[in-house]
This record gives structure tokens, sequence and C-alpha cells, in this order.
């Protein structure tokens, strides 16, 4: 599961705003934040609980996410937000924004429900449980609440709300920022709302952006399933490359794809089996290099080549070095470029 860096950009705005020494957060993550390109990035799921567990440690609040949601900026969903306002009610235009919610992130569902009383939306996230990503869940809440009211122009308001992990802080301190009644520990995280609001009508509904806005959610969503396919025809690669089944053919079988799907699929994603391959390698021998004992013998084998001659070859041509080379300078050299094998249509 991965998520958005649109998510990570949010709750990085909010912290700046609120006071909280990001520079230092982020160097205990190991990376920097100055020139992160937020909006291109899809990180894993679980890196938000190191991420979380980071910011409780060095700001010392078990209850952050209160802190940081009245610093949060307005969630620019783009085609999600696009959608709400092109649809011509409110109910119309969140099941349109929910279908794609993919784009923000894998572990995140919502669901709009009207029975019986108020309307509601129900926020199914990660399955993790871990009590740290309840800082995710009130950041959501707010967030789709803020969303939901900019898209009505205001007329969106909770009526009560049931988080799914236990209350930390005042039950004062939940209700003043969200407004409405605020529960604990429920099976799932709910928001209650007046049902008539799902019929308000959207001043901007036009059918033809509509569509529009539909084509370009879909173009989106089906570069994250491509994205997907890569990286199991990755594990694939992974788990055959010491065996001679380390072929097109058997990872399509194996991925319930005939070969020639497979080869599209990858042409549509702008590479190919062979490029994955190599790639896969050279990543490979470059950490078996650099940061292992291995003999270049056993790295032949590890990589899937049949010959060191060969594994010499391709290493050189990858690197412009030679395997010696390499792990002889991995303490100061620079990156090597990518590989450049052949890409197959």
């Amino acid at each position: 599961m991965r998520d958005s860096g649109q998510l990570l950009l949010l709750v990085h705005t909010g912290l700046v705003k609120a006071g909280y020494d990001v520079d230092a957060i982020y160097r205990e993550l190991g990376f920097q934040a100055e020139g992160l390109p937020f909006k291109e990035i899809r990180m894993h799921h679980p890196m938000q609980v190191v991420f979380w567990e980071t910011v409780e440690s060095l700001t010392g609040e078990r209850d952050i996410a209160l802190k940081i949601c009245p610093h949060l900026p307005p969630y620019r969903a783009e085609v999600l937000e696009y959608l709400m306002y092109s649809s011509p009610t409110m109910g119309e235009g969140c099941n349109r924004a929910f279908k794609y919610l993919r784009l923000v992130s894998d572990a995140l569902n919502v669901r709009v429900e009207n029975a019986h009383g108020p309307a509601r939306l129900v926020i199914v996230s990660s399955p993790e449980r871990t009590p740290v990503l309840r800082h995710t869940e009130i950041c959501a809440v707010w967030s789709i609440i803020q969303f939901a009211k900019t898209a009505t122009e205001g007329a969106f308001q909770p009526t009560a709300i049931r988080l799914s992990y236990e209350q930390r802080s005042p039950i004062t301190d939940y209700e003043k920022l969200f407004g409405c009644p605020v529960a604990f520990n429920a099976p799932h995280c709910e928001i209650d709302f007046p049902a008539g609001l799902l019929d308000w009508t959207s001043p901007r509904w036009d059918p033809d952006l509509l569509r529009v806005h539909e084509e370009v959610a879909e173009r989106r969503l089906l570069r994250i399933e491509r994205q997907d396919l890569i990286e199991k025809v990755e594990a694939q690669i992974a788990l055959r490359l010491e065996t001679e089944q380390c072929e097109l053919e058997p990872i399509a079988r194996a991925l319930g794809l005939s070969e020639r799907r497979l080869r599209f699929e990858l042409s549509q994603a702008g590479t190919s089996f062979t490029q994955l391959l190599a790639d896969f390698r050279y990543r490979l021998a470059r950490r078996l290099l650099a940061q292992t004992h291995e003999t270049i013998d056993n790295i032949v084998y590890l990589t899937g080549f049949s010959e060191p001659s060969t594994f010499y070859r391709a290493f050189k041509r990858w690197s412009g070095l030679t395997p010696v080379q390499y792990r002889d300078q991995k303490k100061g050299a620079e990156p090597a470029s990518r590989p450049t094998a052949k890409r197959r249509a």
C-alpha cells in the first residue's frame, strides 16, 4: 500500500505553521524536506508509522494531530476536487470522488451511508491498528470535513464524529476542534451530517467538465495500476533471479496474464521486461558490492548471470566501472547511472 506525497505535504505544512521544528524531524528520518517532490512521490504506507513515531518523540505531543489540524491547509485534491464541483449534487460528487481515492492512498476507503437518520461518511483506513496512526485518522477527518465545507460553500457541518482510536486528550479539545460531539473506539471512523446535504446542488455543475475530469481520473488511476504491475514483476524477478525461470513467459503466467498482454502493459508504462530485469540486477549488484563482503563469483550467481565475464561486461556497461572498481570506490563514489538495456515494445 502507498500514500500520495500530498498527504505528507499537508502534515508538513501544518507542522511548520504550528511552529514545530520540522528540520529536526526530517533529520531524524534521514532526508531533507526542502526540494522533496511531494506531489510526485507515493510512499509505502508503513512509513506513516515511522513518521508519526518520530514526530511524537521529538515534539513530546501524544496527541499531535489535535495541535496541527487547525494549521493544515485546505486539501487541494485536484481531480477529486473537480469531480466534486462539476457533479450536480454533493451526494453524487462524493461518490465520484471516493471512487478514485486510490489517487490519494491505497489504505483509505470512504463511503456514504444514508439509510436512517443522518447521513454518514464511513472512513475505513489502514488495516494496521498501530496506535500512532490515530494521528492520520484525526488529520483525515479534519481534512475531509474542510474539503466538504469548501465543496458546499460552507453548507457542510458534521453533527457527530466517532473515531476508531482511544481518547488521549480532554473531550473538550476534540469537540472544540470538530465543532460537534466526538466518541471513541468505534469499529470504523464515522462522520454524521444532515442527510439533506446530499441533495445540495453545486453551482459549478457542468456535465461536459465532469466527463473531462472523469477521463483524467481514469488515466491517473491507470498509471498507478501500471506502476503496481511493475512492482509485481520486480517481485517475481526477485523470487526467480537465481533460477532458470527468470523469463517473461513464466512471470506473465504467475501474474495471470498472457505474455503478449504483459509486454503491452509494460510498454504502456514506458518500460519493458528486459529493462526491468537489467534495472533489478544493477540495483542488486550495487547493493551487494557496496554493503556486503560477498565474493564476486557469488554476486554473479545472486544476480542471475551464468558467467563472470557476462556480469563484468554488463556492470561495466551500466556503471562505467568494473565490479572491483565500484567496490573499491563505494565510500566516496558518485551514484552510477542506470542501465541502458534496449527497451522492447
